[in-house]
């Protein structure tokens, strides 16, 4: 019983440091549809091209642009290059579940049988027509047990974040479109 209840309390004690929702800060109210700019690489990210392959990278951001796409649109808040405001996105950092290609070839003892911890970390401004700064937005998120990777792919986990992400930014700005605030 005290080791269940020691496990229990550990799982606890480690829940906030990987269930970190989005933080959304509005500095005046969004009025309606966004186009999505390029999706950047932050510096964090950029430092492991050599690492992971500058390939991974676009994966990344098309992965990241389709999920952002799918949500708008969803909250009928996907424009064209005449909206109302832009989302400027970066992928700051993000961490694969298993080896990239490049990982494989350049680290021996890794395998696509190794695997890990993954996630990343994601933030993103919301600018109007005027460049004026309307929105802020972070989501980071990591796996919290290795179990958990067991059976993932490459970027399980980083696909995961940037799901939540889209989708925690759409409905924020859906909800601040149709309040006002």
């Amino acid at each position: 019983m005290r080791i269940l209840v020691s496990v229990l309390a550990a799982a606890v004690m480690t829940v906030p440091a990987f269930a970190q929702g989005l933080s959304a800060n509005y500095s005046s109210s969004p009025t309606g549809a966004v186009t999505i700019a390029e999706i950047a690489i932050g510096d964090a990210l950029a430092e492991k091209g050599d690492e992971y392959g500058v390939r991974e990278f676009d994966r990344l951001v098309r992965t990241l642009s389709a999920d952002l796409e799918r949500e708008l649109r969803e909250v009928s808040l996907l424009g064209d290059e005449n909206a109302s405001a832009t989302l400027f996105v970066t992928i700051e950092n993000a961490t694969p579940n298993r080896p990239t290609f490049a990982q494989q070839g350049g680290t021996s003892g890794l395998s696509f049988q190794s695997y890990g911890r993954g996630g990343a970390h994601v933030v993103a401004e919301l600018r109007g027509a005027d460049d004026a700064l309307i929105a802020t937005y972070e989501y980071r998120w990591t796996t919290p047990s290795i179990q958990d990777a067991r059976f993932a792919s490459v970027w399980t986990d980083t696909n995961r974040t940037f799901d939540r992400f889209s989708s925690r930014v759409a409905r924020s700005l859906s909800d601040a479109v149709n309040s006002g605030s």
